[in-house]
């Protein structure tokens, strides 16, 4: 792990609050010149601190107002079926998020979909596709009270 000092801190704060701040805005809120302030980012990022910057949707304005949590057993713990799951899974665009947990169940979906029509559709043309699963249980976000992208340091 990289030592990060209090400058840093500073820089990966605001780059996770709003990546297209200038180099110029950054240096000024790190009291540093550009350069410093330049040269301090590409260490982070090459680091692998910072993965990517990516543009944050709204999902509500592009109609995906259906947030789904899908608990995931699989019919056998080997190693074949969680391989099989997992390629499977990646290639779905509506789920957003796959954990693999230790519990109850095997995995924790995070589903984006328009509605519960969008949804029924997923179960039975997508994920019921698969007969490695034992059990799908699913719960529906009311409300969203905290959703966030930023790692506190």
């Amino acid at each position: 792990m990289q030592t990060l000092d209090s400058i840093d801190h500073i820089l990966i704060k605001e780059l996770q609050k709003d990546c297209k701040q200038s180099i110029k805005q950054l240096a000024n809120k790190v009291s540093l010149s550009i350069t410093p302030t330049h040269e301090r980012i590409k260490k982070i990022e090459s680091s692998g601190i910072i993965k990517k910057y990516v543009g944050l949707v709204d999902s509500s304005i592009v109609g995906k107002n259906l947030i789904v949590y899908c608990q995931v057993t699989l019919v056998k713990h080997q190693e074949k079926y969680f391989k099989q799951f997992e390629k499977y899974v990646a290639e779905i665009d509506e789920i957003m998020e796959v954990s693999y947990i230790a519990g109850d169940y095997d995995f924790l979906l995070k589903i984006l979909l328009r509605d519960m029509v969008e949804y029924q559709e997923f179960v039975v043309k997508k994920i019921s596709q698969l007969d490695i699963i034992s059990n799908l249980k699913s719960s529906f976000i009311i409300k969203q009270v905290k959703s966030t992208t930023e790692i506190s340091l």
